[in-house]
């Protein structure tokens, strides 16, 4: 408690004070690293995310128990698209599942759409092939979850930073995760070890307990990243629950801005029970500040989407009169898009 009691103040204050980021004392404990590496995540996670654009490309896999009624092996080719401008109040957050003939009565591959677009007040949300269908606006008297959770909508909210360091089995859960890395480890958890290793990374080891959940945390953090997470590690500590483990792996990518940015996830997850494991995949291509032109954050546009396609030469399907639907990108394999890097 004592530690996370003076961290979080401490998180608080360079929070908001991020020019001193560069003035202060460097830590020099394995513990004040630690620390620190978790402060400036979230510094940099909110630097990053003032006005930004991002893609997705990657697999997600679900194995499953041979006890469990269904085909052992799911894979689903995805694509995300995010954007967002602080300063207009745009914010845009999608999911496209690729489906092929294996899943569908079609015989070629076509994307399905999960949309979520609001502008100052407005917000507006679709599901479906090639979006055929015009967006759905709030009503007055919603509430942006309810509007997201009668829309199912709630599949595109990812907050790719925190989710770097928490349990990978909340990626697709359909909560605003925003605040998770703080909550994770400043509010939930104690700080029990943390020694220097290989090459001058940090290894640290957490206890979380949070409702049902019990976890020790192994977090590395990589000396060649300013201390940015590379590794962590969730143990289930409840022996009711073995198989509940977790794991991610980061590769970062420095930016032309100068900044570190997550460019490779792999993250792997068990259910509590062992019914199943969650396998992802994914290559993270970045846009920030100018690198995107004014006329991107439009509000009342009918089709976000098309916004993408210069930036990352990328097309969605689209329903197009007389010729019916057009396919867009073909989806690519995660090796393959680190090959052509």
């Amino acid at each position: 408690m004592h530690h996370r009691s003076i961290t979080l103040c401490f998180l608080s204050f360079l929070a908001s004070t991020p020019s001193l980021a560069e003035n202060r004392k460097a830590p020099s404990t394995a513990e004040e690293i630690a620390f620190q590496g978790i402060a400036d995540l979230t510094l940099l996670r909110d630097s990053t995310l003032k006005r930004y654009s991002l893609m997705i490309q990657g697999e997600s896999q679900v194995i499953y128990d041979a006890s469990v009624a269904r085909p052992p092996l799911q894979i689903n080719r995805i694509y995300k698209f995010f954007a967002a401008d602080s300063n207009r109040g745009l914010e845009y957050l999608s999911h496209c599942k690729v489906m092929g003939p294996e899943s569908t009565s079609r015989t070629y591959e076509h994307q399905y759409w999960v949309e979520f677009y609001k502008c100052k007040d407005k917000a507006m949300g679709r599901y479906g092939s090639a979006s055929r269908r015009p967006y759905k606006v709030r009503e007055a008297n919603q509430s942006i979850n309810e509007f997201m959770e009668k829309q199912r909508l709630t599949g595109v909210r990812l907050s790719v930073f925190d989710t770097l360091i928490v349990h990978p089995m909340f990626v697709g859960n359909g909560d605003d995760q925003y605040g998770w890395i703080e909550r994770t480890y400043l509010q939930k958890s104690e700080l029990l070890e943390a020694a220097k290793v290989t090459q001058g990374d940090v290894r640290s080891k957490w206890r979380w307990k949070s409702g049902v959940h019990d976890f020790e945390i192994e977090l590395v953090q990589g000396k060649a990243y300013d201390y940015l997470p590379v590794k962590v590690t969730f143990k289930s500590k409840d022996t009711n629950r073995p198989d509940h483990f977790g794991e991610t792996e980061i590769k970062w990518k420095k930016h032309p801005s100068g900044k570190f940015l997550p460019y490779v996830l792999k993250m792997a997850s068990g259910s509590p029970f062992g019914q199943k494991q969650e396998h992802h995949h994914w290559v993270l291509d970045w846009r920030l500040g100018d690198e995107l032109p004014s006329d991107f954050f439009q509000c009342g546009l009918s089709d976000f989407r098309t916004q993408f396609t210069p930036i990352y030469d990328f097309k969605a399907d689209i329903y197009a009169r007389p010729g019916g639907l057009i396919l867009g990108t073909p989806w690519k394999t995660p090796e393959a898009l680190v090959e052509e890097e």
